[in-house]
């Protein structure tokens, strides 16, 4: 079975294998910079609503973040953090592409991440006045990332 030219198999397997890369692309880059934040992957959600959360596959929390969620009862945080990443899963762009997108933005987070496997692109969204302003990376295109400057990244690597 196909999902837009994608096997399913080999989309999952990329899914996983583009969440990793990132999770330690963004951690090395952290270390480097010798920051006291966090890369947090899929298992606290963020409250986008009054009765509603999202768990994007990554999250990048500060050092004070990351021991509020220690301190709390539940698994869903109120504030928002730095970074938020999340992949494009087949069936499911809608999600990230519309309504994350606002949900977010309103959320107050600055800077949203999109990784699509589908169209091998990374689309990088940062928080202007509470609207999001959209940049597009493909293949050999350089991340540019305000949460990141000096952050060394292309589509091709993390699709490879």
């Amino acid at each position: 079975m196909a999902f837009w030219g994608c096997h399913v198999l080999k989309c999952k397997v990329l899914l996983r294998d583009s969440t990793f890369l990132i999770f330690k692309v963004l951690e090395r880059e952290i270390e480097r910079l010798q920051l006291d934040w966090q890369v947090m992957p899929a298992t606290v959600g963020i409250r986008t609503d009054k009765a509603k959360s999202r768990i994007p596959n990554l999250m990048i929390l500060t050092a004070e973040q990351c021991q509020e969620i220690r301190n709390m009862t539940t698994a869903v945080i109120e504030f928002p953090p730095l970074l938020v990443v999340e992949i494009v899963s087949p069936g499911n762009a809608d999600d990230d592409y519309r309504y994350k997108r606002s949900e977010y933005a309103v959320r107050g987070i600055p800077e949203y991440w999109i990784i699509d496997p589908m169209s091998l692109k990374i689309s990088v969204l940062t928080l202007i006045s509470g609207f999001y302003e959209l940049a597009e990376f493909n293949q050999e295109d350089r991340i540019i990332s305000v949460t990141f400057p000096d952050l060394k990244l292309t589509p091709q690597m993390v699709f490879e």
